[in-house]
Parts: structure tokens; sequence; C-alpha cells
């Protein structure tokens, strides 16, 4: 009984042994586990403060690139650094370290412009509907007012002067707001770069017509009536810049390259159908689609003076848009039945839309579907209206 009693002893001791070495083993690895936390922590929360506290300054001055330069914060440092692009925007990087661990925060700024929306009107008459069928893939803005008819689908956010309903319930997804204005751009200061440019390593025409149907392999045919002959494939303009002024401008084919495009007036001169006016007379593509091959690098500007016209339904339409009159279908496709959509894969900014220039009635005309080109926001067409606010928006967080 006594061996009996001693052999229990000693196992218990033993079993003691083991469960205690575990219990303290777990208690270390606990231990450790909250000490790594709460410097991973430390390290995330000095590195957003630091871009916090860097964002507010550079909101306050969008000069500054100071930075911060191993500044104590929390018993930590923080390093933030503010990069420029060719394109204008800003990337701030912001480094928090805390005994030995570090934590990145990178942030990209880019500057307030036009081209942030899909979709922009300045003038939008009572008649104008976006209609049932109609998508806005995108933001979009209309300066005096957005009327709707069914139910048109507005996926990013919606800002309007007012907003008016003939029948159904719009949906916004991405919801929307009255009361906003953004005045219209002046498009001068763009177009005198771009004539300057045309004139010196791209390609300027004075009067007359200029037709253009562009390649997938880079280069262009072009004519100069609508009567005469295609040209072979040829590089028109060196520098991508290609202008009209005082004439008529008609564009179609795929685009392969940086391109931008204006149909301009002289200065004090008359808008007319053959002066400063654009006829888009067929698809325009990218080459690749940059809804298949994102990283596509095919860039194209269309700027017009006067009236942008879209001669035939269906199409599609990549590039960014610019009227600085009126946009509208050729005469008699407003009355198309069954209706037939314009898809436009960029943005479209134009000072007016009349009361029939995309369809009369509820079920005639043309369907808009716009998807946002978002490269345009840190790559936009060269010399395309798009005119800074003066300041700075958030495009990205990356934590």
């Amino acid at each position: 009984m006594g061996r009996t009693a001693i052999y229990l002893v000693m196992a218990m001791t033993t079993l003691m042994l083991l469960f205690g070495g575990q219990m303290n083993s777990v208690s270390t690895d606990a231990m450790n586990n909250c000490i790594t936390y709460y410097e991973t922590s430390q390290c995330y929360d000095i590195a957003a403060a630091g871009a916090n506290m860097a964002c507010d300054q550079f909101f306050l001055d969008n000069t500054w690139r100071a930075g911060y330069s191993n500044m104590p914060f929390n018993d930590g440092t923080v390093n933030v650094t503010l990069v420029d692009s060719s394109s204008g925007s800003v990337t701030l990087t912001s480094v928090g370290t805390y005994y030995g661990s570090s934590h990145t925060i990178t942030v990209l700024l880019s500057p307030s412009h036009f081209l942030k929306f899909a979709m922009y009107s300045d003038n939008v008459s009572s008649a104008a509907k976006l209609r049932d069928g109609d998508t806005i893939n995108g933001s979009i803005h209309f300066n005096n007012k957005l009327f709707t008819q069914g139910g048109p689908v507005f996926i990013e956010k919606a800002t309007m002067g007012s907003l008016k309903t003939a029948s159904g319930t719009p949906k916004f997804l991405g919801g929307y707001q009255t009361g906003v204005n953004v005045a219209f751009p002046n498009y001068d200061p763009y177009v005198t770069l771009l004539k300057t440019a045309a004139t010196s390593g791209g390609y300027y025409k004075n009067g007359g017509e200029l037709w253009l149907d562009f390649q997938a392999n880079g280069k262009v045919k072009y004519k100069t009536s609508a009567g005469g002959s295609w040209s072979g494939d040829t590089v028109l303009s060196s520098n991508g810049k290609i202008c009209i002024n005082d004439g008529a401008l008609h564009v179609q084919g795929t685009v392969h390259g940086n391109i931008t495009v204006a149909s301009t007036i002289t200065t004090g001169g008359t808008t007319s159908s053959t002066t400063g006016s654009t006829f888009i007379e067929d698809n325009i593509r990218y080459a690749p689609d940059p809804l298949i091959t994102p990283s596509s690098t095919d860039m194209l500007g269309i700027i017009s003076a006067a009236d942008l016209t879209i001669q035939q339904i269906p199409i599609r339409m990549d590039g960014s848009y610019f009227s600085n009159q009126n946009t509208t279908l050729k005469t008699g496709l407003a009355n198309e039945s069954p209706m037939k959509q314009i898809k436009i894969v960029g943005t479209f900014i134009t000072r007016d839309i009349n009361s029939t220039n995309f369809g009369t009635g509820m079920a005639k005309g043309a369907n808009f579907y716009m998807k946002y080109d978002s490269r345009v926001e840190t790559s936009p067409p060269v010399y395309f209206p798009y005119p800074m606010t003066g300041g700075f928006e958030i495009l990205s967080w990356l934590e």
C-alpha cells in the first residue's frame, strides 16, 4: 500500500510537471502573440496617423511636398513622402515604425477635374430624358436638371441642379445629390495648345472636310471630302494631335495609340454644320478593348467647337468626347423603333442636350449605356478640356 502511494505521488508529480510546462508554454505564446499584435497595431496606427496628417496638410496646401522624416510619434516614428507623376497625380507614402516593425500605407491623390464624370451636361432640355433601359456606369452630373422617365439605372453617384421624374422610378445605386453646380469648362486654352501641337509635328487643316478612319495598326486612312478616295494607311500625325479649323470633322475606326482630334473655329467665328462640327460616322473602338484588356494604353479624345452628331445606331464609341455646343443624333434617328443602343466606353461632356436629341417618346431613338473608363482619371487625352478644380481627390488608399 505504501509503495502504491509513492507511485501515485510520482505519477501525479510527473503529470503536473508536463502540464505545467505546457501551460507555461501556452502562456508564453499568448504573451508573445499579445506583444506582436500590439506592435503590429502600433505600426498601423502610426502609419495611418502619418497619412491622415499629411493628407490634411496637403489639402490645406497642395504644393506641400516636405513630408515627415523620422518624426517621433507614439513611441515610434513616421516617415511620409510625396511624389509627383507626369499626369499630375501625387503618390503619398506613409511608413510607421515601432520597435523594429513597420507598416506602409499608400495614398493616390489626383487633381479633381471633369474627367471624373462618365457623363456631364451643362444644360438639359425639359423634354430630354434619360429613359427606361438607359444605364450610366460611372458618375453623372447634369448642371441644371436630370429628367428621367421609367427606370434608368445610375450605378455610381449622380449629382444635378434638380431632379425631375416624368414617370417610373430611377434607380440610384450610388445615391444622388441635388443643388450641385459645376460650371461648364472653357475649352479655349486647351484648343489653343492643341492647334499649336497639330501645326508642329501633328496634322492641321484649315477649312473643308477631314474624314478619318483609324486603323488597328496605329495608322489612319483619310480623305478630304465625302466622295473622295481614302488614302492608304499612313501616319498622319507623328505626335497624335490632329486639328481641322473652320471645317467639319468625320471620325470612325479602330484606334491604336494616344490621339487627340479637334474640330475648331477661328476666334470670333461662327459655327455651323460645316464649321467646327464633328460627325461620328461609325464605331470607334480601341485595340485592344480596355473592357477585356485593362492594360490597354490606347486613348482617344475628340473635341468639337460646334455640334457633335452621331450618324448611326446602334454604335459603340470608345474615347473621351467633348462638345462645346450640342450632342445629337442624325436627323431621323430619334424616331427609330425599336430603340437601338449607344454604348460609350470613356467619358461624354456636352454643353447642351436638347429635347429630341436621343429619342422621342418613351421607346424611340437610342438607349444610352455609359461605361466609365477609369484610366482617364490618371492618364487623360492630352489637351482634352478637363480643367482642374484647384483641389485634389483621394483615388485610392492602400493599407
